[in-house]
């Protein structure tokens, strides 16, 4: 049998018996086999060290005197599922042995134990409980890189925002839904005011440090429910449903002051710098009932928020 201690790996047992010489001479067999083993002589203490550490295999005592085996079995599962459990008893029964094995122990073995047969049996639980273990890594892993892939997928790098895609995904959705529970929607189109003169003037680090900065705000001065995009370049999209029109001026008012407060720090340098937004504002059903049409209405208030002279919001009161 392989040594654990050839594999790297520790390997924690636990032994639990009245009887104090099963305890000692099977605790030094299995430190002999390079595990940590930790000793109980009932259910009740057993437990407490369980609630306390991780047990790789416990090797237990059919009838312990406080509780069965058993009911032992079941309490080590709820807490470490993956505990190895190898049964012994110098009363052995096929009722019993089926009960254990059904509730998930691993070996069922008579008194007077055949010590190296024992040692086989945790030898074997032991590399089913590594596959488990490592398949389960893996499975976890596998998943989280999907995750990521997801997430780097519909996030525009720079801003941590929705990206371009995501947002017409994102519309649709809510459009329907929208229409579907005859709900309002607001849509409200951004764009950074004369932003190719400050990236002109002060460089591109200095404009992707102000379009984080600025995206910032959006996400502290939004619902939660709310979707913050980047549209594209300087341009931004925020979703707002079950919002009509009116509710979304408010939002509007306050993402272009806050935006015409905020400075903007220059990269390496102590100069601070001012940006502002002009915004368009369009709902469903007052502006448009298609998700397109919601867009264009939007963008073109855009455009007239421009003509007004930037850093306003347009229509001022839908």
């Amino acid at each position: 049998m392989e040594d654990e201690r050839d594999k790297g790996k520790r390997v924690n047992a636990l032994v639990v018996d009245e009887d104090e010489e099963i305890r000692r001479s099977l605790m030094e067999r299995l430190q002999e086999a390079g595990y940590f083993t930790d000793v109980a002589p009932n259910g009740k203490e057993a437990i407490d060290k369980v609630k306390e550490f991780f047990y790789n295999v416990a090797v237990v005592e059919v009838e312990l005197p406080d509780m069965t085996g058993l009911e032992f079995l079941k309490v080590i599962k709820s807490i470490h599922p993956d505990t190895s459990v190898i049964f012994i008893t110098g009363n052995p029964s096929l009722d019993n042995s089926v009960d254990a094995l059904n509730a998930g122990a691993n070996a069922y073995m008579m008194k007077p134990l055949k010590i190296e047969e024992m040692m086989e049996h945790i030898s074997d639980a032991l590399s089913r409980q590594r596959a488990v273990i490592e398949t389960r890594e893996l499975l976890f892993a596998e998943r989280k890189k999907r995750e990521f892939y997801q997430y780097l997928s519909i996030i525009d790098g720079l801003t941590d925002l929705y990206n371009h895609r995501h947002f017409h995904e994102l519309l649709t959705q809510e459009v329907a839904r929208a229409v579907r529970y005859e709900h309002p929607l607001s849509l409200l189109m951004i764009d950074i005011d004369a932003f190719k003169r400050f990236n002109d003037s002060f460089g591109h680090p200095a404009g992707d440090k102000a379009l984080q900065d600025i995206a910032r705000l959006f996400r502290e001065n939004c619902r939660r429910v709310d979707y913050i995009c980047r549209y594209g370049g300087e341009e931004f999209a925020v979703i707002t449903p079950e919002t009509s029109g009116k509710n979304a001026v408010h939002l509007a008012r306050r993402l272009v002051s806050k935006v015409r407060e905020m400075k903007i720090p220059i990269y390496e340098s102590t100069v601070e710098e001012r940006l502002t937004i002009s915004l368009g504002l369009a709902g469903y059903p007052t502006d448009a009932n298609t998700k397109n049409d919601l867009i264009i209405k939007a963008d073109k208030y855009l455009l007239e928020a421009k003509k007004a002279g930037k850093d306003c919001f347009f229509p001022p009161s839908p």
